[in-house]
């Protein structure tokens, strides 16, 4: 867990504080395939409609998004499942960058690729 949660916050150490409450926050929704936004404020007792709650809510939610999480909204509710599909893609994307950066001839390989 401790190397998802890298992947997502990174390792400064306000972002680290985060670490427990987002580890929280991935094994509610596992268990629960999809989770309302309410119910997942409720289950961290965080209120939504004062202004500091629905800061750290959303700052433990939004590095989420684009990594593993995804929000469909049904009606006026919103909720959250996880993807294990949008993490590969992250994790591509992440291998993709690295290729180009750390290969020598990566753009020379990739133009032998795309001619066959």
């Amino acid at each position: 867990m401790e190397e998802l949660l890298f992947l997502i916050y990174g390792n400064h150490p306000k972002s680290k504080r985060l670490h427990s409450e987002a580890a929280k926050i991935i094994n509610f929704i596992r268990d629960k395939d999809d989770v309302s936004r309410e119910d997942l404020a409720t289950f961290l007792s965080i209120d939504l409609n004062s202004q500091k709650g629905k800061k750290h809510f959303y700052n433990l939610i939004s590095p989420m998004f684009g990594k593993i999480l995804v929000s469909e909204r049904k009606g006026k509710v919103v909720f959250y499942h996880l993807s294990y599909d949008m993490f590969r893609i992250y994790l591509d994307g992440i291998r993709r960058k690295a290729k180009y950066y750390l290969l020598k001839n990566a753009e020379a390989d990739k133009d032998e690729t795309e001619g066959q």
